[in-house]
């Protein structure tokens, strides 16, 4: 299995990840299907890879919820669907499953630490990238899996970058387990969304980034680069070391988000 390796410096988001899978080898076709299968179990969608200037990997994914949130408990049993129609191995399964653990709990941290405003705010048209966020409201029960129920706002996204994600790391046959090469940039400035103005990262990221001890540095731009798909993805990854490249690399892949910044692309390396 080839161990993973993850170069952070411009930033982590769920859907930069898949990008930047496909630009080290795994089946393009293969992987937007599976995205854009996922994206059509929550309203209508378009999914597509395509090549930067710079000759980066990007994913340009646009849903128009059938929705304004998706629960949990829903968001659980589509995985499990679609987990089983991709034929994903159980390891992969789990890797999957653990990402929205992750992002589910922490969020429900979230709501219990942060005073947030609980009306409902629907949100069309729109897919969470490197310069964006994500977030859930949350209620105080729990469902059959021991997870806090949950309303995916914005966050119900989490379902095609876990998707992608895992399609990406199966078909490479690649380690769920990953060390950084450097520390993960979560930007700066503030976020504006439903429940208000925060400042970056958002507060399920600052959870995540502090639960899972998550090696971060703010920069190089006041804009937000590290968001909670992101966090939840190396959170599952167990990402939490930094250690030096080795010299035998056999893959590499680099990606960028849905608009060209001024910043190092995400970088990611099998070796």
């Amino acid at each position: 299995m080839k161990q993973l390796y993850i170069n952070p410096q411009g930033g982590f988001a769920g859907d930069m990840f898949a990008a930047a899978l496909i630009d080290a080898g795994a089946d393009k076709n293969k992987v937007t299907d599976a995205m854009l299968m996922a994206a059509e179990m929550i309203g209508r969608a378009n999914v597509q890879h395509v090549k930067t200037s710079d000759n980066c990997s990007r994913m340009l994914i646009d849903v128009e919820h059938h929705h304004g949130h998706l629960s949990s408990h829903k968001a659980w049993h589509l995985l499990e669907h679609l987990f089983q129609d991709l034929k994903i191995t159980p390891e992969y399964r789990k890797f999957g499953f653990q990402m929205l653990k992750e992002l589910i709990m922490a969020e429900k941290e979230a709501h219990d630490n942060f005073d947030f405003n609980m009306e409902s705010h629907h949100h069309d048209n729109h897919h969470h990238d490197n310069e964006e966020h994500e977030h859930d409201h949350n209620l105080n029960h729990h469902h059959h899996h021991g997870m806090p129920e949950a309303w995916l706002h914005e966050a119900q996204d989490i379902l095609i970058d876990i998707t992608g994600a895992v399609i990406s790391l199966q078909d490479l046959q690649a380690s769920t387990n990953a060390q950084l090469v450097e520390p993960v940039s979560y930007g700066g400035g503030s976020i504006s969304f439903s429940h208000g103005t925060l400042k970056v990262p958002a507060p399920a990221t600052q959870i995540m980034i502090k639960n899972n001890h998550i090696p971060v540095t703010a920069g190089p731009i006041e804009t937000e680069l590290f968001t909670p798909t992101g966090a939840a993805a190396l959170s599952a990854l167990q990402a939490n070391t930094i250690v030096s490249l080795p010299d035998s690399i056999s893959a590499a892949g680099q990606s960028r988000g849905t608009k060209d910044l001024p910043i190092p692309p995400l970088k990611i390396y099998l070796v």
